[in-house]
């Protein structure tokens, strides 16, 4: 196995009562399997995949036959990753909730063992410390193992060409705005020089405060709230707004598809609809350029009847119609765009339809188009690249084979474009300001001067499906 040179470190603090109830017996075989792999990642080496099943089992409630056991291994996981501190704090825990456990003078041994490697890896030890703020709650433990092997993987490509290396520097957010603060703190009084994390814009809020106080940048990977980084300067967004979106699409539009007589078509009380096409017409302004018409859409029976509804000066003037529908179910969406199309055909116009999202469920055949329609995505991977075929292949060691979903992509690129802006052992604010842009294995990445990401892909819909263009 290749060598790990990234650390979590992991302050595990509950308090949780014990519960002389067992588990019921529905669950009992779940957790065995779940130990079972645990434990087989542990003595593969794969210590940060077995912390996190051992935590997964110790963390059920009832307690199980199986609990002090997961506790006791998920902090020699921590240990033998090199995690002292965490092993410390986990298995001081566990003493204290489980004082009668026959695995508590084990348990002393190995904090001991962590106490003199936590001492030496103090005096020798160089590493520049790279801070993750994530959720360990269960709800969330996917979502974060995916980043967090993205993360990693990313940590070992570098360390394995660069000096000094890189350690990975863990706190749990806990999913609340409170411990997220706390966990910023926490990864502030360690050093780091940056911060990934944490996930959700209500922590993001909370936590920037912290960040921005001792000047610590903060890279938020998935949080969507627009006003994140208003007013902060160390605070920064990868997961572009709708309204930056918006933009993007309009800049498509005139740059790309030479269009310069665009009409917009927003849903009336949908705030994620105008945030987008309220970015579309931003970047039109921006170009000195005013939208043909703007037209509110209500009910779903409008978008059969919209087309009837605008004059045929303006319907005919237009050579684009920006259609900024949001729906969380894309068949939805796809087959209202598929109506909104036939119906302008009928009138006669055929004007370019741009897209803020994928419409997966758009049947050209079906609908028998021909009219040009492209769309807007902040995520793509090319599994034809070398590189991508190369990180699945490592993710897949790491992870048992799993396949890697699109947030160890995520996780994978952060880190990646955060490295390549290292300064001097650490990171500026200004330095990721002007860094160029950045093509990930999945998603895109360049700073605007408000601190948000601006960049995403632009796909057209042909017969054979989306086509990358831009």
């Amino acid at each position: 196995m290749r060598a790990r040179f990234s650390s979590i470190c992991v302050v595990l603090i509950w308090g949780a009562g014990i519960c002389a109830a067992q588990a019921p017996p529905g669950e009992s075989a779940d957790v065995e399997e779940i130990f079972a792999a645990a434990l087989a990642a542990f003595e593969g080496e794969n210590y940060a995949e077995a912390f996190f099943g051992f935590r997964d089992v110790y963390e059920r409630k009832p307690v199980h036959v199986k609990t002090t056991a997961a506790y006791l291994m998920a902090g020699k996981s921590l240990y033998r990753h090199g995690d002292h501190q965490a092993a410390i704090d986990l298995l001081e825990e566990f003493t204290r909730e489980y004082s009668s456990s026959r695995y508590r003078d084990e348990a002393e041994r190995v904090i001991a063992a962590a106490w003199l490697g936590q001492e030496h890896t103090r005096v020798n030890d160089s590493a520049i410390n790279l801070g993750l703020a994530l959720p360990l709650s269960r709800d969330e433990l996917a979502l974060t193992r995916s980043i967090f092997s993205g993360v990693q993987l990313a940590v070992e490509d570098y360390n394995s060409r660069h000096e000094p290396k890189i350690r990975i520097v863990f706190r749990d957010t806990k999913n609340s705005e409170a411990d997220a603060r706390s966990a910023a703190n926490a990864l502030m009084n360690e050093g780091v020089s940056v911060i990934i994390g944490p996930l959700f814009s209500d922590q993001v809020h909370s936590a920037a405060h912290t960040a921005e106080r001792q000047q610590t940048v903060m890279v938020a990977p998935l949080a969507t709230d627009g006003q994140i980084t208003r007013g902060r300067q160390y605070v920064f967004q990868v997961n572009a707004t709708l309204a930056e979106r918006g933009r993007y699409t309009a800049r498509q539009a005139i740059d790309y598809l030479n269009l310069r007589d665009i009409g917009i078509v927003v849903e009336a009380g949908n705030p994620m609809s105008e945030e987008m096409a309220q970015g579309f017409e931003e970047e039109l302004a921006a170009r000195g350029l005013t939208p043909t018409f703007i037209y509110q859409v209500g009910p779903d029976s409008d978008w059969t009847r919209f087309p009837s509804l605008i004059s045929s000066n303006m319907l005919g003037a237009a050579e684009g119609i920006y259609l900024a529908i949001h729906r969380d179910n894309e068949v939805d969406a796809s087959r209202l765009i598929g109506r909104a199309v036939i119906n302008l055909r009928r009138r006669g116009a055929r004007p370019i339809i741009l897209g803020p999202l994928a419409w997966p469920s758009l049947d050209l055949d079906n609908y028998n188009l021909s009219t040009p329609i492209y769309y807007t995505d902040v995520y793509y991977v090319n599994g034809l690249s070398r590189r991508v075929r190369t990180f699945v292949r490592e993710y897949e060691v790491a992870n048992g084979g799993a396949a890697p979903d699109r947030f160890a992509y995520v996780g994978y690129d952060v880190t990646s474009m955060i490295l390549e802006n290292l300064d001097e052992g650490g990171i500026l604010p200004e330095r990721l300001l002007r860094a160029p842009l950045y093509e990930g294995l999945g998603i895109r990445i360049q700073f605007g001067e408000n601190r948000r990401n601006t960049e995403f892909y632009f796909f057209k819909h042909t017969p054979n499906g989306p086509q990358r263009v831009r």
